[in-house]
């Protein structure tokens, strides 16, 4: 494995803090945080480090622009393998990987952010997060990755095969690794040839996969993010208490899908509830239409009051169910004349955590900004 590194970006960044072991691999030494395994091994009669449930990364390994290339292999279903850069600590990076058990389906291959280990793919599951790949099982892959600002482009034996024109974490340099899930048991990740090349203006060749629509009107652009706290307050705690108790509050803008990615502006670790809000104008007493998504569960208040309870969870519903966020849920909102706060409780168990909502039969009705 070869490590390419120019003397500014090579500073060794701190080990994440989930660091269970480490394992020497092609002459460099690898970080391991596996549930069931990370050893050294012979696969389809190549050399290669095979991990499963878990993550891996390189230590000392730096990149915030660049590329990364090397030889991947992915074996049993179902099962998730992927590359994970600009790693900043305990389940904060990009990621890029295949589902073994959806090959040549719509959603094939995933791009997400992570943030305090919440995953985001049903919050950003349109054309410019998943592909449609035959990226097959249990061969050898030749893949790179060029990331370059907010951009990243994805190769699989020498064709683009994704593109990101939106990555959402901040530009910023981090360690570069690779990550596995084995939901049964079965699958496994193998990986070789590890090449990681900073460069300071990559070349982009792919577009967005994304059609153009106009823009939602009446749609909530920005929302006031509450600190977290657990679900249970939810039951337990009037809900103006709950809501005077907050000490943190954060403008979060949607992003380029009108969803707020919730997980992004505060730390799961910390709770799984925020409240996130919006102030909606009243020219006089009326009525309007809120429709909105969210994942996973959500309670909605118009001005302390109740209106909503809803659960969309994956699996949810049915065995097939992914939880995906769109406005599919409409509530009624009887609106005094004035200033009204829109508040959703928002609470997140895993795979994203975020809201939308836009009004419809709004006359007379504005969102503050």
């Amino acid at each position: 494995m070869k490590l390419m590194m120019t003397a500014a970006l090579c500073a060794v960044m701190s080990a994440p803090a989930f660091a269970q072991q480490t394992l020497e691999f092609e002459g460099m030494n690898w970080r391991v945080d596996a549930v069931e395994l990370a050893e050294t091994t012979e696969f389809l009669g190549r050399d290669a480090l095979h991990f499963r449930d878990g993550v891996i990364w390189i230590d000392g390994s730096q990149l915030a622009t660049g590329e990364i290339r090397f030889e991947m292999a992915i074996s049993g279903s179902p099962g998730h393998t992927g590359v994970l850069w600009r790693g900043q600590g305990v389940g904060d990076w990009e990621k890029f990987y295949f589902r073994h058990h959806l090959n040549n389906l719509p959603d094939s291959v995933q791009y997400t952010p992570a943030h305090d280990g919440v995953t985001a793919w049903q919050v950003f599951s349109d054309p410019d997060a998943i592909s449609q790949v035959n990226h097959g099982l249990n061969r050898w892959m030749e893949v790179r990755v060029v990331v370059a600002e907010d951009q990243a482009d994805i190769f699989m034996d020498g064709q683009l095969i994704h593109h990101v024109p939106d990555l959402q974490r901040e530009e910023r340099s981090g360690w570069v690794g690779f990550w596995q899930l084995a939901p049964s048991g079965a699958a496994s990740g193998y990986v070789r040839n590890v090449e990681i090349t900073p460069q300071s203006n990559p070349q982009i060749i792919g577009r967005s996969e994304r059609p153009m629509a106009e823009p939602v009107a009446h749609r909530v652009e920005t929302w006031r993010v509450s600190d977290p706290f657990s679900e249970d307050r939810l039951g337990d705690t009037p809900f103006e208490t709950l809501r005077a108790s907050r000490s943190r509050w954060t403008a979060l803008p949607v992003a380029y899908n009108d969803i707020a990615n919730l997980a992004s502006v505060t730390r799961h670790s910390q709770g799984d509830t925020v409240l996130a809000e919006a102030t909606l104008i009243a020219d006089g007493d009326r009525t309007a239409l809120v429709r909105f998504g969210y994942s996973d569960r959500v309670q909605v208040f118009l001005n302390g009051e109740r209106l909503f309870v809803g659960n969309n969870d994956w699996r949810s519903r049915d065995y097939r169910y992914l939880g995906t966020i769109t406005r599919h849920v409409a509530v009624p909102l009887s609106l005094r004349d004035g200033e009204n706060t829109l508040t959703f409780a928002v609470s997140e168990t895993f795979g994203g955590w975020g809201v939308t909502a836009a009004l419809e039969d709004a006359d007379g009705v504005r969102i503050a900004r």
